[in-house]
C-alpha cells in the first residue's frame, strides 16, 4: 500500500463530552500543517459525538474524519481509525490529554530513518503531583514492560509498522498499549528520540481508559502479560513474573487477597535465587520502594 507523506492523529472518545474540546484545542493549536485527524466515536452516550462532528467542521485548517465505532473499547475504536489512515505516519493519543503546539511538528522532523519516533511526557497524578515519564531507544522491549514506555501517548510509529505488527489486540483489555508495544519492538525498528523537551501532557485519573485501581483489573492484567510472554518468548518468563510480582504488590498496597494469590501462583513456577528475588521484589514495592526495575536490571 502507498502512503501519502504526513501524520494522522487518531483519537478514540467515548463519553467525554465534557473534557474532549481541551484536546481537540491542543491538536488544533499544532503549528504542523498539513495535518489529518482521524475521531472515533465509541458509542458514546453523552454527546460528545455532536461535539466532534462540531469541531470537524471548524475553520482550523485540519483535515478531519469523524467516524463511528459501536463495539465497546479503546483497542476496537483504534483498530477503527487506524482504517482511515493514509499517511505515512500514525500517532495515537488519548481524549483527556493534552499536547503542546510544536509536538506533531517536532516529531515528524525526527522521523528521518525511523519507524518509531518516542517522547518524554509530563504525567499529572491525583491531588497535583507531576513525574516525568520517560521514553526509551536502548533495551527497549525491557523498558516498555517495566516503564510503560510504548504507552499510546509517549511515540508515534509508521502506519505500515502498526499493520505488520497485527493492529490493537481486542481481547486485550489493560496495558493494551504494552502488549501492542511489545510486538512493535518485536519486529526490530529503527527507533528515534524526539528529544528532552516536554511535549504531552498525561492527565491520569479515575476516568481514565486505564482507570487507577490496580486490584480491579488483575485478570485483565494477566490476559496481556499473557499475550506479552507470547511474543518476548519462555526465555523472558522471569520479566514476566517480577511484572507479575509488582502487580501483586500493587494489588496488596489497595489492601486486596488478589496480590498473594498473585504472588503464590508465580513462586511455584521458580525456586532458589529466581524465588528469592521474586518474593525481594514484591516485598520492596509492597512498602512503597520505587525503582525496583532498574534495580534488579543486571538480573533479569
Amino acid at each position: 500500500m502507498e502512503y501519502a507523506q504526513g501524520l494522522t492523529i487518531v483519537i478514540p472518545v467515548h463519553n467525554r463530552a465534557h473534557i474532549v474540546c481541551r484536546t481537540l484545542a491542543s491538536v488544533e493549536a499544532q503549528t504542523l500543517r498539513p495535518l489529518r485527524v482521524v475521531l472515533v466515536d465509541n458509542a458514546s452516550t453523552d454527546n460528545s459525538l455532536e461535539i466532534l462532528r462540531s469541531w470537524a467542521k471548524a475553520p482550523h485548517g485540519l483535515d478531519v474524519t469523524v467516524v463511528e465505532e459501536s463495539r465497546h473499547g479503546a483497542t476496537a475504536a483504534r483498530n477503527r481509525g487506524l482504517e482511515e489512515v493514509k499517511t505515512e505516519w500514525t500517532m495515537f493519543f488519548d481524549s483527556d490529554d493534552t499536547m503542546r503546539p510544536n509536538h506533531c511538528e517536532r516529531a515528524l522532523s525526527c522521523s528521518d530513518d525511523a519507524d518509531m519516533v518516542g517522547w518524554n511526557v509530563c504525567m499529572h497524578m491525583p491531588y497535583g503531583r507531576t513525574s516525568i515519564k520517560r521514553f526509551y531507544c536502548g533495551d527497549a522491549q525491557f523498558h516498555s514492560l517495566f516503564h510503560g514506555s510504548t504507552a499510546t501517548q509517549r511515540y508515534m510509529a509508521r502506519t505500515s509498522l502498526f499493520r505488520r505488527a497485527g493492529l490493537w489486540n481486542e481481547k486485550i483489555k489493560y496495558w493494551d498499549d504494552i502488549e501492542l508495544g511489545a510486538r512493535l519492538l518485536a519486529l526490530k525498528p529503527r527507533i528515534r528520540h524526539a528529544g528532552k523537551q516536554i511535549s504531552v501532557d498525561v492527565f491520569f485519573q479515575k476516568e481514565s481508559i486505564t482507570g487507577t485501581s490496580y486490584s480491579m483489573r488483575t485478570k485483565d492484567a494477566e490476559t496481556a502479560l499473557k499475550s506479552i510472554e507470547h511474543t518476548l518468548g519462555k526465555e523472558k518468563e522471569l520479566w514476566i513474573d517480577t511484572k507479575h510480582a509488582i502487580l501483586a504488590a500493587d494489588c496488596t498496597r489497595e489492601g486486596s487477597p488478589e496480590g498473594r494469590k498473585i504472588l503464590d501462583a508465580i513462586l511455584l513456577r521458580h525456586n532458589g535465587a529466581r524465588r528469592i528475588l521474586l518474593k525481594s521484589v514484591y516485598h520492596f514495592r509492597r512498602f512503597g520502594g520505587r525503582g525496583v526495575a532498574r534495580l534488579i536490571r543486571p538480573l533479569l
